[in-house]
């Protein structure tokens, strides 16, 4: 079977690894379509409470606003004639409903107001299942932290070797991340899911003075928040979404580059469970799949995000040009992030860790990473400056040699003259030199409790 479809969001290839299921529902144009029908059977039941249209009007349009009564085929044609497609499905509404239909249907409106509303019911469906995405991630790594707490695992800073951490930290620190990512979109949200009734200009000239007792009404039926003053040429609230998105990009690809990493056969520490990706040529590869398109992923929600501001290029009372990008960019940038927090959701709910690797990998640097840790018991003896120079001195002594800290250090008379052998092998125990490891996990265990108790009672 092939498929004329270029997207990857809709390709018959490729669409699987690009989109998350219900995220693409709530994108469909059938969805679309629903919320625009749904907003015109709505502004005329708040019409006909008013007073501003009979009552038998508000219920002939709430029957004639149905997705059955549009034609596809044609809307699309009439679209590719009009520019947009709300004047079409208003006409087709009408032309084939009874005259208090044709009279009263799309009455005081414009097309802005359907397409920005439109925008923000779908806006809103997408947040709220972004959000129940991050909290199971947020639960699954502090499920995680806690649990790795004591695997011991090297440091790494740029790239090196550097000192004993613990997996569990590590994951600690995604796990504040998402937490202040999920506190973002919180605060964002009541202003990405502002709609829109304004009328032709924004001044609801065409409703009159009960224009504002209307806008408001209407928004609290859809369940959108209220627009303030003049909103027609404002997407402030929608570059501020995608642009939050590429945030949590950054988290997400973050622990996908780790994991990665982890995973390289040198190092052994962490692999992608369920398999992972299988060479076409090698059969011993089991290639980092799901950290791979988290990667892709992140990239693209960057691209999202540095192309947003484009929206905010108005003039006027509103410009349609500009507009037009968040039929792409909306839709596109809230498949990538669900689709990435999905991913990532499996990745951690597949990981296998090897802890047994991890703490073999010490031993990379012949267990150097120590030094600091020697250094410090050997200075609060004799003084840093002091302190550091012996530990280098041995160090350097036996740069030749293929010895471990530990027998560079036994083997030093300066330092057994300080140290009894037993207290040298406790200062080369990554266990031993860990800091505030479980407290700095706790702190981010607490955060994330208590945010999940104040979601919880929400």
């Amino acid at each position: 079977m092939t498929s004329e479809n270029v997207s990857v969001f809709d390709s018959t290839l490729y669409s699987p690894l690009f989109t998350q299921a219900q995220m693409k529902t709530i994108w469909s144009e059938q969805h679309l379509l629903a919320c625009w029908l749904r907003f015109e059977s709505e502004i005329a039941a708040v019409q006909a409470e008013l007073g501003i249209i009979p009552p038998e009007a508000a219920t002939a349009i709430a029957a004639a606003a149905k997705p059955e009564a549009i034609d596809w085929q044609r809307l699309a044609e009439d679209t590719r004639r009009v520019g947009l497609a709300i004047k079409p499905m208003v006409d087709q509404i009408s032309e084939a409903a009874d005259p208090l239909v044709k009279r009263y249907l799309h009455w005081g409106c414009t097309t802005q107001d359907l397409l920005d509303t439109g925008q923000a019911m779908r806006l809103k469906d997408a947040l709220t299942l972004l959000r129940k995405q991050m909290l199971g991630l947020i639960e699954r790594l502090a499920e995680l932290s806690d649990q790795h707490r004591d695997s011991v695992m090297v440091a790494r800073t740029n790239s090196q070797d550097a000192l004993p951490t613990t997996w569990g930290l590590q994951l600690a620190s995604y796990l504040s991340e998402m937490c202040r990512n999920l506190q973002r979109l919180d605060q964002l949200t009541p202003r990405a899911i502002t709609g829109m009734y304004g009328g032709a200009v924004g001044n609801l000239s065409s409703i009159g003075e009960q224009g504002l007792a209307l806008r408001n009404r209407l928004m609290d039926k859809l369940g959108l928040s209220q627009p303030v003053g003049l909103w027609n040429a404002s997407m402030d609230n929608i570059v501020e979404a995608i642009q939050s998105f590429a945030i949590v990009h950054g988290t997400l690809c973050r622990i996908a580059n780790d994991i990665e990493l982890m995973g390289r056969a040198a190092l052994a520490e962490a692999q992608e469970g369920e398999g992972g990706g299988g060479s076409s040529t090698m059969p011993h590869k089991s290639n980092p799949r799901a950290s791979n398109m988290l990667q892709t992923l992140s990239r693209m929600g960057w691209m999202y995000a540095s192309s947003a501001p484009n929206l905010m290029d108005q003039q006027d009372v509103r410009a349609a040009s500009m507009r037009m990008l968040n039929w792409s960019l909306v839709p596109e940038s809230c498949l990538a992030l669900s689709t990435a927090l999905e991913r990532a959701q499996g990745l951690l709910d597949n990981l296998v860790v090897n802890r047994r690797n991890m703490r073999r990998n010490f031993a990379a640097s012949r267990n150097l990473i120590m030094s600091e840790a020697v250094m410090m018991a050997v200075a609060d003896k004799l003084g840093r400056s002091q302190g550091y120079a012996l530990v280098k001195g041995i160090i350097d002594k036996a740069a030749s040699s293929d010895m471990q800290l530990e027998q560079m250090l036994l083997a030093s008379p300066e330092l057994t003259a300080l140290f009894r052998i037993e207290e040298i092998r406790a200062l080369c125990e990554p266990a031993n030199y860990l800091g505030c490891n479980d407290a700095l996990i706790d702190e981010s265990l607490e955060f994330a409790k208590q945010l999940l108790e104040s979601v919880s009672q929400a």
